[in-house]
């Protein structure tokens, strides 16, 4: 088990100055900012790939098989999500939704060969209703077992997704497949118009579901991922402005401990 961060400048300059570290840079598919990333710390990709919007065909695999190879990325992300007009409550609709995960998991796997690929849950509020079948259990654990495939689990996108629902996130957590778990994400959540957000640092209250989900991996109740990625901070209009050296500083070590490549020794 690896801990990763979201790659920032303030975070390469913090571990440069040896004052924090972590094992990995998580970097997105940039190629400067990752050949940037890399002269400080090994880094790994993490994919901008849908399934369920018909955006296979648009990718440039061999730019990214590319990229992948010049990295320390372990396995092929995607995230599972679905076009507006699907029916919460359509057996067909769900059926449909599945097929079409299924198949686009496939070529992946054909695609990537040698990569196992892994599955992401996105967060369902009542601002992304597309989201509600995408973010049902059974349909993630259905897709990723027929495929033979992995989780890619974001506890602060499941806490979201219990908040709308009005569900204890640990018992929406244990419905997904944590057999097959190969990557967690962890943020802090906040309030953003009006809405539970996340990628913000950790508040009071984020620490719990985090320890929780470290006593599960070193308890055997979750299969140990080979990342853990602590996705605060990073680069662009969407991440720079909620990107503070005190937060990288205060909680980065305290997250290292917890998930960092010698925290089971």
């Amino acid at each position: 088990m690896r801990f990763a961060v979201n790659y920032s400048t303030k975070l390469a300059g913090l571990v440069k100055a040896g004052k924090v570290d972590c094992d990995l840079f998580k970097c997105p598919e940039w190629e400067g900012l990752l050949r940037e990333a890399l002269e400080v710390k090994p880094a790994y990709l993490h994919l901008d790939i849908t399934l369920g919007m018909g955006q296979l065909d648009t990718l440039d695999f061999d730019r990214l098989r590319a990229l992948l190879e010049a990295t320390s990325t372990p396995h092929v992300n995607c995230h599972l999500g679905a076009l507006p007009g699907l029916r919460p409550y359509s057996r067909a609709d769900r059926k449909k939704l599945v097929k079409l995960w299924i198949k686009e998991l496939e070529i992946l796997k054909r695609r990537f060969a040698g990569y196992p690929i892994i599955s992401e849950n996105l967060p369902f509020d009542l601002a992304s209703p597309e989201l509600y079948l995408p973010s049902e259990p059974d349909l993630i654990s259905k897709a990723i077992i027929e495929t033979d495939t992995g989780l890619l689990l974001d506890i602060s996108h499941a806490r979201i997704t219990a908040n709308t629902l009005n569900m204890d996130y640990q018992r929406y957590i244990e419905q997904l497949p944590l057999d097959r778990l190969r990557e967690v994400h962890i943020t802090g959540l906040r309030r953003y118009h009006g809405f539970l957000e996340d990628h913000f640092e950790m508040q009071s209250e984020d620490w719990e579901p985090v320890e929780w989900a470290a006593r599960q991996i070193r308890a055997g109740a979750w299969r140990e991922p080979e990342i853990v990625a602590f996705e605060y901070g990073g680069v662009g209009e969407w991440f720079s402005w909620r990107t503070e050296t005190w937060a990288l500083e205060e909680q980065v070590p305290r997250l290292f401990n917890l998930f960092g490549s010698k925290s089971l020794g």
